[in-house]
Formats: structure tokens, C-alpha cells, sequence
């Protein structure tokens, strides 16, 4: 019920109670009122009617006679005339006098006081209530008292008092709710006027007064509810303002603020008519544009940025101000409105990672999506659990063709999504501190089953990958010494490979890392060699014993001269560092024949052995070993 509704029921309710309630209270005034008026009335007519009667009561006419007389002459209106001793009626006139028991009559008037005595009250007797009033008879030892039915008085009063009490009451009631509909007018007006005002400002940025994310959600849900043939295509976009973090440390906050008015203020003024901004909070804005296609929302996304090419002047300091843009698309990408704007900041920040000013949203490079917060939750009870598994691809030495060592690669055998990559889980264990025990288990699992392969006489070594989480953890070096200890591998068996973005994120610290592992003997490897930005001056002064030439380059270098160039080049500068050279990638004879010409070490990838399980590689073991010998045996 609206609250001008109940305003004016609440005035009208209050009016006509409080009506009934003076309506009851004047009743009674006007009674009591109109009773005393009567009893003066009947003490008149009785001290008549007293008076006319003693003098042919004492000429012996009998009571009743001389009293109906003198009843009729002073007071006709009387129902019933009494003269009473203390004991006895002794006369009775009026037209009630057959219909009341005389006993009950005296005893009814006595008891209620002192015998009667120039006295005057209400007589609740069986037919009715009497109006009464007593006198004496001067001369005569009795008393005349006079009754009068009420009823008949208060009919008539109530009557009239009521005819009076609706008259005024309608007019009263006409005015309250006059009254009430004109304050229901101005509460309802001040009402929606602070309503809208209350909706505004939940609705809308405090800052720069664009909508904001509620509002977005519910256009954006009317855009979607639409019937099929009427909601069409719609593109969101999120927009990112680069560096704005930077921005604000530098210049501070309040010029953070200014930035973002104008920044809004460039995108509103560059949308289309079916474009709608809004500020989803901190440097984040987001653009809802309906009826467009995925050409359109990039053509209107490439439009946007133009807007951004000129300086941006704020308080007198000009920036040049980039954005990173991510786009989602309905219904190519999803259908509901609260995937759509999480799979638009998705894009926008793989288009941020990638360098780019705008991304299309791309399912498959989404780290952010739901299987990657459930893997996420499950990665410290599957190490429990035992999910994981190394399996061991084995390098081959080129010059000899013998087994060099084996790279152990960890792999999650998911109950649910199955055998899942490295790739998908390690940054997850890094972000969740499950990185430590998880290498830790991988290290004791390599080692343990290295020891097992030494004791049958296969004397080879084992690479481990460490990441940058576990080579800046101090815990490394003790657990690594604890473990060659525990197994009775000597150290110059274990290789950490060490990616080269890795190693070159903290020159200084991972130098002395390396170095202090170095010392122990256990070897260095940098994997993906050529694919980060190694100085070559660092690089002279690590303790490196190996470099692994990255697969991309291997893949490449038959059909491109410029990638076989790279990894001459990168064997020749291994060996100059005196380095062993590791190539991986090799899936083809050809491959692994001009690696021999250019005098690479050792050759890893998928034409020598995919990745095996342990007790797959032990079997492949055997079989490499018995080939080799008889290979020798037939050369001898």
C-alpha cells in the first residue's frame, strides 16, 4: 500500500474515532444536562402537586382520589405519584400504577438511601428507570414522591443529539479528508523527490555522476531480457587506464580524480547513440553497446582509443594516457549478464598482459575461470591425496647415442579432468604456497626413483624445473642436501633447470643461489634458452653448466635459416662458456642429424621417447641399453 494511501486511511480512521469519542462524551453531557434540568422540572410539579393535595386529604377524600386529581391538574406527565410513610404507600396514581408490584416499589425506594426526603435520583425498577423526586406533605406525616420514565426523554434527546453530532461529523469528515489528501499530495511529492535523489546516488558514481555497476547490471539485463527477435547482438566492453596506480603515487590522489573525470568524459563524448558508459569503480569503466556486432564493437572500441591519442591536460601537468580494453560479446561468448561483464574484464586483462590495447575475449587463455578456482581449492589435498605423478623423458647423447639423463616432468592425475599439464597448475601452486611441498615431493619421488635405477646399474642423472617461487625459497638448499643425503645420490646427478626469465627476474639473488648450489655440486641448466633477455655479461659469471636451446627454435630451424642461425649460434656460445648444449624439440631425423653437424651435446624430444611414466621408461631403459649393445657388438 502506497504510503499516501495510508496517510489518508490513518487521518480519516483518526477523525472518526475521535468523532465517536467526543460524540460519546457529549452524550453523556447533555444527559446529565438535560436530567437536572428534568428533576427541577418534577421538584416543581411535586411541591404543586404536595401543596394541592394536603388540603382534601385532611377533608377525609381518600389518598388516591385527591391524589390522581392533583397529578392530573400540576403534572399530567407524571407516570406514577406515591405518598408514602416510612412503612406503607399509602396512595398510588398515574397510568403505571397497575403494572408495578407496591412491596417492590417501596423496598426499591427505600433502599436507595435514608427514607426520601426532599431527595431526587434514578429508580431501577423491572419495566424501566424512573426519574424520581420526593417533597413532604406539609402537615401530614408523609411524603410524595413523583416517577418519570427516562426512556422516552432520552430517545428523543438521543435522537436530536444524534441527527446534530452526523451533521457535524460529515462536515468535519469532508474537512479531514480534504486535509489528509493535500498532506498525502505533499509527503508523496517530497517522498519521490528523496527517492529519486536516494536512487541517483546508489545508482550512479559519486565521482564523475556516471552510472555505476549497478546500473550497468541493469541495463544490461533489459538489453538481454529483450524477446529473440528484438535483443540482437551486444558488446561490453571494461576499460583499463594504464598506469593509473603510478599516476596516483606520483601526483596523488585528488589528481588520480581528476584524471578519471576526464578520461569518462572522453569516453561519453566518442560512444555511439546506442552506447552506454558507466564507472564499475577504481580505473575501471565499462562501455554496454546493443545492436553491434563483434566488426562494430571493435570498430567502436578502435574509435575510443583514437579519443585517447591526444595528451590528457590536468592541472596544468599533461600525460599521455594509454587504455587496455577487453570486449564480450552476447550471445557468442554467454548468455548471462554476469558472465558477460566477468568474461569483459577477463579480455581486458589478457590484453593487458599481451601488450595489446584491446582483446576479444578468449575462452581458452581465460586463467580465471571456474576450473582454474576449483584446481586451485584441490591443489594442497591432491598432494596429499597422491594425484601427482612424474613422468621422465630421456636425452640422448649425440656423439655416443648412449642415454645422457632423464628430465622429470610432473604431471596431475585429476579423478576428474584427468591427466592435467604443468602449465595449467604450477602458477596456481605459486599463488596458493602450495609450490613448496609440491616440490619438495617431486624432488624426493626424482631422487628415489634415481636410486633405484642406480642400483641396477643404469648410473644416469635427473633435471628438475624449479620455478621462481621455490628457487627464492632459503628452504631449497637444506631440503636438496637433506635428500641427496636421505638417497645417496651424489649431487653432480641432479640438474635444476632454471628458465631464463626466472633467473634474470633478481640477477642478484639468483647468483647467489645458483652459486651456493654450485658449490655442492649440483649441476645448472637454463631452460628456454633465447626466448627472455639474458645479458651476456651476467651470464659469463654464473655458475652454468648447461643451456637448453628452446623447442621453438629446434621446431622451426628446417624451414627457416634465421632460427637455424640462433641455434648455431647459441652452440657455439655455449661452448665458449665451456657448456654442454641441450636441444629439445626434435621430432624428426632430419632435426636431430643437423643438431649433430652443428655439434650440439645432447638431444631431448618426442622422436627420441615421449614423456613416460617410471615404470614406462624403466622398460624403455632396458630396451635402449640391449639395442646399444648390440649395435656395439655388431661393430666389434
Amino acid at each position: 500500500m502506497r504510503y499516501s494511501t495510508q496517510l489518508l486511511l490513518g487521518i480519516v480512521g483518526i477523525t472518526v474515532l475521535s468523532q465517536t469519542i467526543l460524540g460519546v462524551i457529549a452524550y453523556w453531557i447533555v444527559v446529565d444536562a438535560d436530567r437536572s434540568h428534568l428533576i427541577e422540572v418534577l421538584q416543581d410539579r411535586a411541591e404543586q402537586v404536595a401543596q394541592d393535595v394536603v388540603i382534601p386529604m385532611v377533608a377525609g377524600e381518600p389518598e388516591d382520589t385527591a391524589l390522581e386529581q392533583s397529578r392530573q391538574h400540576f403534572s399530567p406527565s407524571t407516570d406514577l405519584a406515591l405518598i408514602i410513610d416510612s412503612r406503607n404507600i399509602v396512595g398510588i396514581a398515574g397510568p403505571d400504577r397497575d403494572h408495578l408490584d407496591r412491596h417492590v416499589l417501596l423496598q426499591t425506594l427505600l433502599s436507595s438511601g435514608r427514607q426520601p426526603r426532599n431527595q431526587s435520583g434514578m429508580l431501577p425498577l423491572a419495566d424501566g428507570d424512573y426519574l424520581w423526586v420526593a417533597t413532604p406533605l406539609i402537615g401530614l406525616p408523609y411524603r410524595l414522591v413523583l416517577l418519570e420514565r427516562t426512556e422516552t426523554q432520552h430517545g428523543t434527546l438521543a435522537s436530536k443529539l444524534g441527527s446534530r453530532l452526523f451533521s457535524s461529523g460529515l462536515v468535519v469528515l469532508w474537512f479531514a479528508v480534504w486535509t489528509a489528501l493535500l498532506l498525502a499530495s505533499l509527503v508523496t511529492r517530497k517522498l519521490n523527490e528523496k527517492n529519486l535523489a536516494l536512487r541517483h546516488q546508489v545508482t550512479h558514481d559519486n565521482l564523475t555522476g556516471l552510472p555505476n555497476r549497478t546500473l550497468l547490471y541493469e541495463q544490461l539485463a533489459r538489453a538481454i531480457a529483450q524477446p529473440s527477435g528484438l535483443a540482437g547482438n551486444i558488446a561490453l566492453l571494461v576499460i583499463d587506464i594504464n598506469r593509473f596506480k603510478e599516476i596516483n603515487d606520483t601526483l596523488g590522489y585528488d589528481f588520480g580524480d581528476q584524471l578519471l573525470l576526464e578520461i569518462g568524459a572522453r569516453i561519453q563524448a566518442c560512444l555511439p547513440d546506442n552506447g552506454y558508459i558507466s564507472r564499475l569503480g577504481g580505473n575501471e569503466f565499462a562501455v554496454l553497446l546493443t545492436d553491434t556486432n563483434e566488426q562494430q564493437a571493435c570498430s567502436h572500441t578502435r574509435h575510443i582509443l583514437d579519443c585517447m591519442n591526444t595528451a590528457v591536460c590536468v592541472s596544468q601537468v599533461e600525460l599521455e594516457v594509454g587504455l587496455s580494453i577487453g570486449i564480450a560479446l552476447f550471445p557468442q561468448h554467454t548468455d548471462d549478464a554476469d558472465t558477460l561483464v566477468r568474461y569483459a574484464d577477463v579480455a581486458m586483462h589478457q590484453a593487458r598482459e599481451h601488450g595489446s590495447r584491446y582483446m576479444l575475449y578468449d575462452g581458452n587463455a581465460d586463467t580465471y575461470s571456474l576450473r582454474h578456482l576449483e584446481l586451485s581449492a584441490q591443489l594442497r589435498g591432491a598432494i596429499d591425496d597422491g594425484q601427482f605423478v612424474l613422468h621422465y623423458q630421456p636425452k640422448l647423447e649425440m656423439s655416443s647415442g648412449r642415454v645422457a639423463g632423464l628430465e622429470a616432468l610432473l604431471r596431475w592425475e585429476h579423478p576428474t579432468h584427468g591427466l592435467i599439464p604443468p602449465d595449467e597448475f604450477i602458477s596456481l601452486a605459486e599463488q596458493t604456497g602450495a609450490i613448496e611441498p609440491l616440490t619438495e615431493w617431486v624432488f624426493e619421488e626424482a631422487l628415489h626413483f634415481l636410486r633405484k635405477l642406480h642400483k641396477r646399474g643404469t648410473k644416469i642423472g635427473v633435471a628438475v624445473n624449479v620455478s621462481t617461487r621455490s628457487l627464492r625459497d632459503r628452504r631449497l638448499e637444506p631440503c636438496l642436501a637433506e635428500l641427496l643425503k636421505r638417497t645417496g645420490i651424489e649431487s653432480r646427478f641432479l640438474t635444476l633447470e632454471i628458465t631464463e626469465s626466472v633467473m634474470m627476474h633478481d640477477i642478484s639473488f639468483a647468483q647467489g643461489v645458483l652459486e651456493s648450489l654450485h658449490e655442492r655440486g649440483i649441476r645448472i641448466s637454463i631452460d628456454d634458452f633465447g626466448t627472455g633477455f639474458s645479458s651476456l655479461a651476467y651470464l659469463n659469471h654464473l655458475p652454468v653448466d648447461e643451456l637448453k636451446v628452446d623447442r621453438s627454435f629446434v621446431l622451426a630451424m628446417q624451414d627457416s635459416d634465421s632460427d637455424q642461425a640462433i641455434v648455431q649460434t647459441t652452440v657455439e656460445l655455449a661452448h665458449t662458456l665451456q657448456c654442454s648444449v641441450v636441444a629439445e624439440g626434435i621430432e624428426t631425423a632430419r632435426s636431430l642429424e643437423v643438431l649433430r653437424e652443428m655439434g650440439c651435446d645432447i638431444a631431448q624430444g618426442y622422436y627420441i621417447s615421449a614423456p613416460k611414466p617410471a615404470e614406462e621408461i624403466e622398460q624403455w631403459l632396458e630396451e635402449n641399453t640391449a639395442a646399444a649393445g648390440r649395435e656395439k657388438t655388431a661393430v666389434t
